[in-house]
């Protein structure tokens, strides 16, 4: 009889220990529920582009860029790296546009002394401190290459 006693004091001990096992499933359980959802990581390849995109929001804020298609006629105001007090203006026609992220350029093409000079910016340079659109000429291509061939008329504006 003596082990039957000790039986049911184990017993009694296993389901004391038992419902503090439920006590503490329950917390963890509860400390579970208290976790942010799973967020997904960021691949590689995307961490180049959220940097390229949070330069040209930075850009924006200091400077803010008008919408710039080919057609446009634009003027430029260009802070010359070697003299720092002076402003170049140039203004002329945009012939193409490469998008490229913070390293997106345009091509603007201008007759200077009868002569066609082509000149490529990046639109995000901090070096250009006005960018405005004079006026649009309606175009039906994407890149305006084939002014190099045609009359300098074409090129030429007031």
């Amino acid at each position: 009889m003596v082990k039957s006693r000790e039986f049911i004091a184990k017993a009694e001990e296993s389901t004391e220990a038992d419902a503090e096992n439920v006590a503490e499933t329950v917390e963890a359980a509860e400390v579970e529920e208290a976790k942010p959802p799973w967020k997904p990581r960021t691949k590689l390849g995307d961490v180049m582009g959220i940097l390229n995109q949070k330069a040209i929001e930075v850009s924006e804020k200091v400077r803010p860029v008008p919408e710039i298609r080919t057609g446009d006629i634009v003027e430029i105001k260009l802070e010359v790296p070697e003299n720092r007090r002076r402003l170049s203006i140039y203004k002329g026609i945009v012939m193409s546009r490469q998008n490229a992220g913070i390293h997106t350029t345009i091509r603007i093409r201008r007759i200077i002394a009868g002569i066609g000079v082509e000149i490529v910016f990046p639109i995000y340079s901090p070096n250009i401190k006005e960018i405005k659109v004079v006026s649009h000429r309606k175009v039906r291509r994407a890149r305006l290459y084939y002014l190099r061939d045609k009359l300098p008329r074409l090129s030429t504006f007031k």
